[in-house]
């Protein structure tokens, strides 16, 4: 007999990638800040009063120069490409919405037969 527990490990799930690597707005806020790193007087007095802006939360960060930006980003846009790679490497990602809601109408479509007759066994024995 073909229990439960047998059944789910029969169903293969894919090995999904690291969680990190589709972390990149830290690190393209980093960047940002650095862009523009250096606060103005307006700036100044707004932190002193308590609302502290972000792009002045990275202290000890170097000034990045606009010509240098393209060096700096680079390690941020192989971390994307690697990323969408991964991602059009799992299963089904080719499949279009319609496919997937004709798929959902089948299975619903079949737990309605399902449960149609376990409630038919379950009169069955209650008539026995």
């Amino acid at each position: 007999m073909v229990t439960t527990q047998d059944m789910a490990n029969a169903i293969t799930h894919p090995v999904l990638p690291p969680s990190q690597l589709f972390d990149i707005l830290p690190a393209l806020h980093e960047i940002l800040a650095r862009l523009d790193h250096t606060p103005s007087t307006a700036e100044i007095t707004r932190d002193s009063d308590g609302d502290n802006d972000l792009g002045t939360a990275y202290t000890g960060v170097q000034p990045l120069d606009p010509k240098d930006l393209p060096t700096a980003i680079a390690p941020l846009k192989s971390q994307i490409r690697k990323g969408l790679r991964e991602l059009l490497n799992l299963p089904d990602m080719d499949r279009s919405i319609a496919d997937q809601d004709e798929e959902i109408q089948q299975l619903e479509t079949k737990i309605s037969q399902q449960q149609a007759v376990l409630m038919g066994l379950a009169k069955e024995k209650m008539g026995s």
